[in-house]
């Protein structure tokens, strides 16, 4: 017994010094972080506030080098999955606007078991980013915004444009989401070919089993299994090593924060998966945009896939005009993945052609 005793308060105590290292590990990196983004003009902004939309309390980072320089909203993916832990990744986007993350309803710092449940609807996600707009314009005394979405933030940012063309300069849909059940079709169709191609007798055997979609959630979870696993073979995705490391690098989130992160994930797509799902479709929803148009699409997404985004993009009724942008080495996250080029094109082509027009940014 005293051996067993002695033995864990071995573990307790270097389970503790473990601890006590994360901590400091995790403290230098955020300071390291901190100084790298640091803004110190007098006319910039860096700020985290806790302000209410659609009558629920939520979370915005508000940060730029210069408060005159045109809004860029960014709406994060998932649903549930927030960009700001890792916005300092693109932190020099904000030499050229005032770049704003949301963490959206149910996300990250604006995770509450007292959201209500009836208001997790793809609806709610468009009027709270109109509103946020709203309040973004009248705040720094501007007319219009640049929207950049990615993946679930581009499903209802398009939505967002199509009804209010007149608040933004332009749209970027990052890994653009269109239709769902198109998508998995695809998706099958892309993990089938791969099995067969690879003579992966136990990935063929268990698609063909299944079938096409649309699938029940254990035959989806099948499907999903063999697109992960053949998508990976073509094209490696993003480590949750490298993913972990930049957001405890982030001088935006605590550790409380962290903690969040899944927990929104999780609470977000229990209650909207199924109308993303099965309610809702670009083609039907935002078949015109009034606004320059970019898709940024990475060549090896296997999450929505660019195949079903180019198929919107050719129908697509964009009058001011609309340009797909292809990431050759990216998936699904081209902002990340090519991260550099990303930050080119928005500074030199989607903010410099309105420049070059000599149309007023504010």
């Amino acid at each position: 017994m005293k051996k067993i005793l002695k033995n864990f308060a071995l573990f307790g105590t270097a389970l503790v010094l473990l601890v006590l290292v994360l901590i400091a590990v995790r403290f230098y990196a955020q300071s390291q972080t901190a100084a790298r983004i640091r803004i110190t003009s007098p006319d910039g902004i860096h700020s985290i506030e806790r302000i209410e939309i659609g009558g629920v309390e939520q979370w915005v980072q508000l940060r730029g080098e210069d408060r005159t320089k045109p809004i860029l909203l960014f709406l994060h993916g998932g649903p549930g999955f927030p960009q700001m832990p890792f916005a300092h990744l693109n932190a020099e986007l904000e030499r050229h606007f005032v770049v704003v993350q949301w963490d959206q309803r149910g996300a990250g710092k604006s995770y509450s078991w007292s959201i209500p449940n009836d208001s997790m609807r793809v609806a709610q996600f468009v009027a709270d980013s109109h509103e946020l707009v709203q309040l973004l314009l009248a705040r720094f005394g501007a007319r219009k915004c640049y929207l950049v979405a990615h993946s679930w933030g581009s499903l209802f940012g398009a939505q967002l444009v199509a009804q209010h063309p007149e608040l933004f300069f332009a749209y970027v849909g990052i890994g653009q989401t269109v239709d769902l059940p198109e998508t998995e079709q695809v998706l099958y169709q892309f993990a089938l070919v791969s099995a067969r191609r690879a003579g992966n007798h136990k990935a063929i055997a268990d698609l063909e089993r299944i079938g096409p979609p649309p699938h029940s959630d254990a035959n989806h979870k099948f499907m999903t299994k063999w697109v992960d696993y053949s998508a990976e073979r073509a094209h490696p995705s993003l480590s949750r090593i490298w993913m972990t490391r930049l957001a405890l690098e982030s001088p935006a989130y605590s550790w409380i924060d962290l903690f969040k992160i899944p927990l929104g994930v999780r609470y977000s797509f229990q209650r909207l998966w199924k109308e993303i799902f099965y309610r809702t479709n670009l083609f039907n929803e935002a078949p015109r945009l009034e606004v320059p148009v970019y898709f940024f699409l990475g060549r090896h997404d296997n999450v929505v896939t660019s195949e079903v985004a180019q198929r919107y993009f050719d129908v697509l009724d964009a009058p001011r005009g609309k340009q797909i942008v292809w990431f050759e080495d990216s998936g699904h996250w081209p902002h990340f993945e090519e991260s550099e080029k990303y930050r080119k094109v928005l500074i030199e082509q989607v903010l410099g052609e309105r420049a070059a027009a000599s149309i007023p940014q504010r």
